[in-house]
């Protein structure tokens, strides 16, 4: 295998583009064209296809593309290693927005940002792990069950559900709420997806309305601070000025764990991940 071509390749599973990738790689587009054909009969099988009028990778092209990442920046340490330098790449960390914002932020302050760039993926759940398989990213934090085989996870922390209400509300003075006592509210919820679901499956039975979906927890805590509903959120949101945050009993609690890939990482991801596991511990 051609490892120009395979690094050719990784610039345009990046772009999913022609245009940019030739840009990227200051080569023309035919030229860019014949090196990934190249690379295609080497390996044997199409590398992309069409999906409409967008170009998607195959499964075997997603492979091929996380492991010339990886390739590509195994060769940038050992360059670094062999000249004495110090690792200059930067550290991606993929993360939900409630991740990064309640959770992951002192870590980031605290990180070494000179020394080694930092970037950051807004990516949730399942998309940030899969950031991680993909060589796109060093580090993830989910709240995913399953752990996939290829990666290596910490466990961070184990998230409940609380309520948040005005302090005037019936429940203010509550020290925990269960699902029976939520009947007849409005509440702010997510959209489809894990959270809507957990509290759809919890609030069964009971009658319950809509009052706005939203996404984000931000958010949501801010349109219940505006009165159109009351909320249930992850425990580590604190209440806004003026609302309450009332235990919610029967919720299942949520295990946010830190995902690496298990063949290689370098000092920079490295710190971020004993910053990381220190802040929450700590």
């Amino acid at each position: 295998m051609d490892y120009e071509h395979l690094l050719a390749f990784v610039a345009f599973a990046d772009h999913m583009n022609f245009t940019r990738a030739a840009a990227q790689l200051h080569i023309s587009q035919p030229a860019l064209h014949v090196q990934i054909k190249k690379l295609s009969h080497a390996v044997g099988v199409p590398l992309y296809r069409r999906a409409g009028r967008a170009l998607v990778l195959t499964p075997e092209g997603q492979r091929l593309a996380s492991f010339g990442r990886e390739v590509a920046e195994r060769g940038r340490a050992v360059l670094d290693e062999v000249r004495g330098t110090t690792p200059s790449g930067p550290v991606v960390l993929a993360a939900g927005q409630g991740a990064l914002h309640y959770l992951l932020g002192p870590a980031i302050r605290r990180f070494p940002k000179q020394t080694w760039p930092l970037r950051v993926l807004a990516l949730a759940g399942a998309d940030a792990i899969r950031a991680v398989q993909e060589a796109r990213a060093h580090l993830a934090v989910a709240a995913i069950d399953d752990v996939p085989a290829d990666l290596a996870a910490t466990r961070l922390c184990e998230i409940g559900q609380h309520v948040i209400v005005p302090a005037s509300h019936r429940l203010a003075a509550r020290r925990a709420v269960r699902a029976a006592d939520l009947a007849g509210e409005s509440i702010v919820v997510a959209p489809a997806g894990p959270h809507r679901t957990m509290l759809d499956h919890l609030l069964a039975g009971h009658s319950w309305y809509v009052a706005v979906e939203a996404t984000g927890w931000e958010l949501m805590l801010e349109l219940a601070r505006y009165g159109l509903g009351i909320a249930i959120v992850n425990d580590f949101c604190p209440a806004p000025k003026g609302m309450v945050a009332i235990p919610l009993h029967g919720a299942p609690r949520i295990t946010y764990r830190l995902y690496q890939r298990r063949a290689f990482t370098f000092v920079g991801s490295d710190t971020l991940r004993r910053l990381v596991v220190d802040t929450i511990f700590g």
